[in-house]
């Protein structure tokens, strides 16, 4: 009996990958909830915030095709605890308030929703991002390692772009690639979730000093004594830590990617409008 052919290797889908957690008053955002005297606004607006990185990194597929050739970059929320996960992904589920469709069965997005590695230290859980990346792509039958970018949402000017640029220098699978932050962090981190690129990043990450205004120095150093390429030339974007950060975010605009898609504008104005008002009265109270 002839044998049966086997099919051909599956080309690699790159990653985007998120770190969050869900919007919960007390549990979210604390450095925001004590400079603007509130849980729940603070929550409130971290909401707001991920509703508008998810509108910016996923409504077009058009430009993840572009990106990603033949496969389609999947877009995965990963949450800093394990009970997030169900209730996060009841916010990205169809009327959840995180869901993002533009009307059309052609664009419509569907995000995976995970727990992150359930420990402390966020370079590990950074590393263990990328593990499960590759090992999800052994699992479909990949041929190579896929590109991934790993993000935070509580940067309102993240768009898909930016991640975009960082899977595409990613390719270089020498390369690890870092959108700056105005803090001294940074809001992206991209490779190729090689075996070798996983332990190297899990050595440069293992004594950063998180949170702190030489963070992305430290990693960079770090990085580089690991023998990788490390490109940190990615436009420079503000975070939100606390209401000051938040009042430089809203100064930027809403800077609508798709100007020419009075949907999305009005979908983006409006969510910034929220968050507006939002800080207005809770810093009046």
């Amino acid at each position: 009996m002839p044998a049966r052919p086997q099919s051909p290797p599956r080309m690699v889908s790159p990653a985007l990958v998120f770190f969050g957690r869900h919007p919960t008053p007390g549990k979210c955002k604390s450095r925001l909830a004590r400079s603007v005297g509130s849980d729940d606004a603070a929550a409130f607006i971290y909401d707001a915030i991920v509703r508008v990185v998810l509108l910016r990194a996923t409504l077009s597929r058009v430009e993840r095709d572009e990106t990603a050739g033949d496969e389609q970059t999947r877009v995965i929320f990963t949450c800093a605890a394990d009970d997030d996960v169900a209730p996060c992904r009841a916010l990205l589920e169809r009327g959840g308030r995180w869901y993002v469709d533009d009307d059309a069965s052609s664009t419509s997005t569907a995000i995976d929703v995970r727990a992150q590695t359930q420990v402390d230290d966020l370079g590990a859980r950074l590393v263990d991002a990328f593990r499960v990346e590759l090992e999800n792509a052994r699992a479909r039958g990949a041929r190579d390692p896929p590109p991934v970018c790993v993000a935070g949402t509580d940067i309102p000017a993240f768009s898909f772009a930016h991640a975009r640029m960082a899977l595409e220098r990613a390719r270089d699978e020498r390369c690890v690639t870092f959108g700056p932050s105005r803090d001294g962090g940074f809001y992206c981190v991209a490779a190729t979730a090689t075996p070798d690129n996983c332990d190297k990043l899990s050595r440069a990450f293992a004594d950063v000093v998180w949170s702190s205004s030489d963070t992305l120095a430290q990693c960079v150093a770090n990085c580089k004594a690991e023998g990788m390429i490390v490109r940190v030339d990615m436009e420079t974007l503000q975070d939100v830590d606390d209401a000051r950060d938040l009042e430089r975010a809203l100064a930027e605009g809403e800077r609508p990617e798709r100007p020419e898609d009075a949907r999305y504008v009005a979908r983006l104005r409006e969510t910034y409008d929220e968050i507006r008002t939002t800080l207005r009265d809770a810093i009046r109270s």
